[in-house]
């Protein structure tokens, strides 16, 4: 709890927190549509011989990056829904302790950890694709229907990807570590992986417990 500030006046900043948080989810995937609706209106609706009439010409990429704002949105707003259940049950352990098994310390702790957020970093591992597949498009208007861009795009991509799925695979396994890189148990890490859904502070209770 915050230093001299009474507990259920931190949990009302907490949940303040949270509340903003989901503006935000719901503000991105808003985003995320709107910027769909746009490409999709200025290509479909241009003539002539302007850039939007000639990114036309290559529809694949097109709605491919499109499809994948969708599905960037859609993830965003899963994380919203996420959040707005970690609200819910905190508010209920509150009200209610006995309605579920976790009471409100667990239910803040598991809010807190990195993976409640593994929503949000699957969105933007899905948005850095998105000006990689646009950009394929406006280089083969600039450029020329060539088929080289996409060599070098593949292995853009992939590294990014790559990275990033190790990245979140690091904080969903140890998402009870203040810093999982540093803390990363090489040694340790079949045991680690198996208690990866217990909090540290439980663990070292049951340990406490058996012995």
């Amino acid at each position: 709890m915050l230093s001299g500030v009474p507990a259920n006046e931190d949990l009302k900043i907490y949940l303040e927190y949270l509340e903003k948080e989901m503006t935000i989810m719901g503000i991105l995937s808003t985003f995320c549509v709107g910027a769909v609706a746009l490409v999709v209106n200025k290509v479909n609706g241009a003539d002539g011989s302007s850039l939007y009439s000639q990114l036309a010409r290559h529809p694949v990429q097109i709605y491919l990056g499109c499809a994948l704002l969708l599905i960037a949105g859609l993830f965003f707003y899963l994380q919203r829904s996420k959040l707005a259940h970690f609200y819910g049950s905190i508010c209920i352990s509150i009200v209610n302790p006995d309605a579920s098994e976790w009471d409100t310390k667990r239910w803040l702790t598991e809010a807190y950890t990195y993976y409640a957020w593994m929503r949000y970093r699957v969105a933007f591992q899905i948005l850095v694709i998105v000006p990689v597949v646009f950009g394929h498009a406006v280089c083969q208007v600039i450029y020329g229907d060539s088929h080289r861009f996409w060599k070098t795009e593949i292995a853009i991509i992939l590294v990014i990807e790559l990275v990033m799925s190790l990245h979140n695979f690091i904080y969903s396994v140890y998402r009870y570590d203040a810093r999982p890189w540093e803390n990363f148990p090489f040694k340790d890490f079949p045991d680690a992986f198996r208690n990866r859904a217990v909090p540290k502070y439980l663990r070292i209770q049951s340990t406490e417990a058996d012995g």
